[in-house]
């Protein structure tokens, strides 16, 4: 029997601090990289929490989990959502939200409800994460050999460790 992996609560924000969030539950040995078009542009690393409840937004003294059916009521608090391929959401595919701060354009995070994922789900900015604070530093939670790697590109997303899908990066 394998061990449980250790899960962490880490602080995040965007560059100039108008998104702030907590996100909790989180397992390191999920951070990683999908080779869907939008996240390979946008040269995006991710960290999965392990459900949509474990991602709260910090609105003032509120803290708000985020979901596909409210993340898109928080643009006058910085925060604005990206849709790509809104026709195959019709189809029910899959629904993606990428969020990110209107103000320095930081992506924040990506919420979606994928089928294969078993619903919805969360991923954060693993860059927007303060491992400091466990003592642990970017490049060594990065090591392209032990990422997560998601193959968004075929609408299949399925997951291996250790080698980019087809036309991901390292």
């Amino acid at each position: 029997m394998s061990a449980s992996p250790e899960l962490y609560t880490l602080n995040g924000s965007c560059h100039c601090g108008t998104i702030k969030f907590i996100a909790k539950n989180l397992n390191l040995d999920t951070i990683g990289k999908c080779n869907c078009t939008y996240d390979n542009k946008a040269g995006k690393i991710f960290i999965m929490a392990r459900g949509p409840e474990d991602v709260l937004f910090l609105k003032g003294d509120e803290q708000i989990a985020l979901n596909v059916s409210n993340v898109t009521q928080f643009k006058e608090d910085g925060l604005s959502t990206y849709i790509p391929y809104p026709e195959r959401f019709k189809a029910g595919e899959h629904e993606v939200h990428h969020g990110f701060c209107s103000k320095c354009g930081n992506f924040a995070f990506s919420v979606q409800n994928v089928k294969s994922y078993g619903g919805a789900s969360i991923s954060v900015s693993a860059r927007l994460l303060d491992f400091s604070a466990i003592g642990k530093d970017m490049k060594d939670l990065t090591d392209p050999k032990k990422a997560t790697y998601v193959d968004g590109l075929s609408n299949k997303f399925g997951m291996q460790k250790g080698e980019p899908w087809s036309g991901g990066a390292w």
